[in-house]
């Protein structure tokens, strides 16, 4: 088998598997709204139905985010104590920054790099069927 096939034949099992795990997902997410249906559900938190057969729980979720100019607004009017019990502030890297340094900065980003650590993660896959003419006659 020459280069060209096995990469068609490993691309055809990857769109098979992909296909696969989308019907999976589907079929999940069909079983569990079916299920939410039948138990007691909170907007925020946990709580456990039992059966003769099962353990059911579920956890409700509220996800918040900050407006940061908001946030700013009113600083001054919640006490420090208030204020640090409630929101953290968290650093973040600005990918295209920390690129830029790298790259046209190199002492700046040696200082910075011993701050944060990068490890590769993992890298993306994307196969597309190309319709050959046999495929677009039929």
């Amino acid at each position: 088998m020459n280069d060209i096939q096995a990469i068609d034949k490993a691309a055809e099992l990857l769109l098979a598997a992909k296909n696969t795990e989308r019907l999976a997902t589907a079929a999940r997410i069909r079983a569990e709204s079916e299920l939410l249906e039948l138990v007691t559900v909170k907007a925020e938190g946990s709580i456990t139905t039992k059966t003769a057969a099962y353990k059911v729980t579920t956890t409700g979720v509220v996800n918040r985010s900050i407006d940061q100019a908001a946030l700013a607004a009113i600083r001054s009017t919640i006490p420090e104590a208030l204020f640090d019990q409630a929101i953290r502030y968290k650093p973040e890297l600005i990918t295209a920054g920390v690129r830029y340094l790298q790259a046209n900065e190199p002492d700046v980003y040696g200082a910075l790099a011993q701050a944060f650590t990068a490890k590769p993660g993992k890298t993306s896959v994307v196969v597309e069927r190309i319709e050959t003419q046999l495929e677009q006659a039929a």
